[in-house]
């Protein structure tokens, strides 16, 4: 109690006495009760008094808090399995019917399998598994530290990433191994990987991820299958433990339409699993020449090496025409390129202004940027300085396509203009500059997703000097044709007159939702979330099954299509009241994602048993794991105090004290006729 509160109540006491012996002693006489009322009255007004000060107190509330034991269950078909499901329904029978752990716990039960919740029914029906993304709901419920985890699963994770512990109170936990745990050789499939479009009479790359595991190295056949015909076959050799590896394929795309391809290398020797050992993708042959103009004043080597690098496609047509001749060619290309624009570009930048073709843009030492400037609406460069050689940068956070393998830090260096570069539409840069070895944080080579037209732009010129470059690195051209064949596309993939757009995978494997998703756009080219989409679907020999209306959500028109069987089918997307539709392909895989492994995996959750503090047990370790929680003394209640500084107007029977008193002395004086 502070000094304070201590001179409060003093004051109070000395007033309330001074008022009752005033009242009773000083201006009476002798009257019957006169010390009780007395008293009565000093307990009622120094109750009073004590309710008008400032007083506060600290009131102390102690509570027992149980640990929280959350026994979390695998429901998912793996762990359905018949080596499983016995261990795991006995696990959960001895948690619910022991007799020491709801009396020393907080006992809670959860299922999972791609999401986590409370319950305690298994139908094993999950058809993944996330494990990582359960522990770190339970862990982000559990704040105070106060909680732990028995998981009883078989380790085998399909879904999410990784998790380990962070911070401090976190979680223990505390596996139960259940399944087959033993070892055996196995062969499979990782992925296979394509583009999801090929030019018809081209060569296109088909990526295989084989990995094995075994303690002795074997060699497998494996064989690819184009629509069921067998194209290419070779043995591989894997190495012993656990070896993996990436295989590159070209295949030959020789008629158009959807193709499936089937990667399936041939089962080991008394191998238990095969069900891993063969995976399908999708691909779509297209017949399309893509007709390339490119506009040039002068001549430059740089012309010759991107006509070069164009047309080692097929598919791709080069035109090279002066900029007075654009406004001719205009229904005639595809994709422009302006090589060094001058003021003689005007009527070209006049033109394109009419149409919706995309560009790529090549500005180097002999641009006139006070010109550029002026022509176009998509990038700026303030105050142009002094030309200088720039090295390319690679950006590692572009994300438009995968170019990770463009080794650009041994190119040459390209000649520009130094300065403060703007880029004026949604975009990624692609290169950056780089000057005598600093970065100078401005773009040498961007890529824009403009509301008009797709664009890149190349701040230098030299590029025959990097197309010779990997020519002497890997003695052909072929890994700078292979990037810049990934700009065609990406200006070819958003011609922006084109008002319906479709997103979806040529091959749904069963490891996400199958959806397809489409955009549509009014005369203006802005969403219409207005329209009316309908899916009409057909099966492989073109008979109609279903009509679906596509729900709109988040700037987009979807619908779903998992419930369909594996198999292939065909769809066309209309728009109703508008006259436009497109259509694709695509296939069903039957894959099963939670058969893709048979043995369980201890490895696994013997680390994250580790790093949290926790231990790894079986099923026949119950009692072990029983004992090792109720005689732990960090499972122990903990107990947990509060304090609250609270004012004397929150007690209440104060208030009930002042009545009590004030009314026995008016209803004693009453009773003995006195005023």
């Amino acid at each position: 109690m502070t000094l304070e509160n201590v001179l409060w109540i003093t004051l109070s006491a000395i007033l309330a006495l001074a008022l009752a012996w005033f009242s009773y002693f000083y201006k009476s006489g002798k009257t019957p009760y006169q010390w009780l009322l007395a008293s009565l009255r000093f307990l009622g007004l120094l109750s009073a008094f004590l309710l008008l000060a400032p007083l506060q107190f600290e009131k102390v509330s102690v509570n027992m808090e149980p640990h929280r034991l959350m026994l979390v269950l695998d429901n998912s078909v793996s762990a359905g399995r018949n080596a499983s499901r016995p261990a795991l329904e006995q696990i959960r029978d001895f948690f619910q019917k022991d007799p020491d752990l709801p009396g020393r716990f907080d006992l809670q039960m959860y299922t999972f399998g791609s999401g986590v919740r409370e319950s305690d029914t298994l139908d094993f029906s999950e058809k993944r598994t996330d494990i990582a993304g359960t522990l770190k709901t339970l862990s982000n419920a559990s704040l105070n530290g106060n909680a732990s985890v028995v998981l009883v699963t078989d380790g085998i994770q399909n879904q999410g990433k990784g998790w380990l512990p962070s911070g401090p109170g976190s979680i223990s936990v505390f596996p139960i191994v259940i399944g087959d745990t033993t070892a055996y050789r196995d062969i499979r499939i990782d992925g296979l990987n394509c583009n999801r479009y090929a030019f018809l009479d081209n060569q296109y790359p088909l990526e295989i991820l084989i990995s094995y595991r075994g303690e002795e190295a074997t060699t497998a056949l494996l064989t690819l299958f184009d629509n069921g015909r067998k194209v290419h076959s070779e043995q591989i050799r894997l190495g012993a433990g656990r070896a993996s590896q990436r295989l590159s394929v070209l295949m030959s795309a020789g008629q158009v339409g959807f193709h499936t391809l089937t990667a399936e290398v041939a089962p080991l020797e008394n191998e238990r699993n095969t069900r891993n050992n063969r995976q399908a993708a999708g691909i779509e042959v297209i017949d399309e020449k893509t007709r390339v103009t490119i506009v040039a004043d002068r001549s430059h080597p740089d012309i010759g090496a991107l006509t070069r690098s164009i047309e080692s496609n097929e598919q791709r047509q080069v035109t090279l025409i002066k900029s007075r001749d654009v406004p001719s060619r205009a229904d005639e290309t595809d994709l422009w390129i302006f090589f060094q624009p001058e003021p003689g570009f005007r009527n070209a930048y006049a033109t394109l202004k009419d149409g919706n073709k995309p560009l790529l843009t090549l500005a180097g030492g002999l641009t006139n940027w006070n010109f550029l400037n002026e022509a176009q609406q998509s990038f700026r460069l303030e105050g142009p300085g002094p030309r200088e050689e720039l090295l390319p940068e690679l950006n590692p956070t572009f994300s438009y396509f995968d170019a990770r393998d463009w080794a650009v830090s041994s190119y040459p260096p390209i000649s520009g203009f130094l300065g403060e570069y703007q880029i004026l539409q949604p975009h990624e840069n692609l290169l950056g500059q780089r000057v005598r070895g600093i970065s100078l944080n401005q773009p040498l080579m961007t890529l824009i997703k403009g509301s008009e037209r797709r664009e890149v732009v190349i701040f230098g010129d030299g590029l025959w000097k990097w197309r010779m470059q990997s020519f002497t690195q890997d003695g052909d051209f072929q890994k700078f044709d292979a990037l810049f064949s990934k700009l065609w596309l990406f200006l070819g993939a958003g011609k922006a007159n084109e008002r319906l757009n479709l997103d979806y995978e040529n091959v749904f494997d069963g490891q996400q939702a199958a959806v397809i998703r489409a955009q549509f756009f009014d005369e203006a080219l802005r969403f219409d979330p207005s329209a009316r989409l309908t899916l009409h679907l057909k099966d492989s020999t073109g008979t109609l099954l279903d009509s679906y209306p596509m729900a709109v959500s988040k700037r987009e028109y979807q619908a779903d299509i998992s419930s369909l069987s594996p198999g292939a089918y065909s769809f066309e997307v209309a728009v109703e009241d508008a006259n436009i539709r497109k259509s694709g392909q695509f296939r069903i895989q039957d894959f099963d994602l939670e058969n893709q492994q048979v043995r369980s995996d201890p490895e696994a959750l013997l680390s994250i048993a580790q790093a949290s503090g926790g231990a790894l047990y079986y099923p026949s370790q119950l009692e072990q794991l029983k004992d090792s929680l109720m005689g732990a003394d960090r499972f122990r209640p903990v107990s947990r105090s509060q304090r609250n500084v609270v004012s004397l107007i929150d007690f209440r029977w104060l208030l009930a004290l002042i009545v009590a008193a004030l009314g026995a002395e008016w209803i004693i004086r009453k009773y003995n006729g006195l005023y």
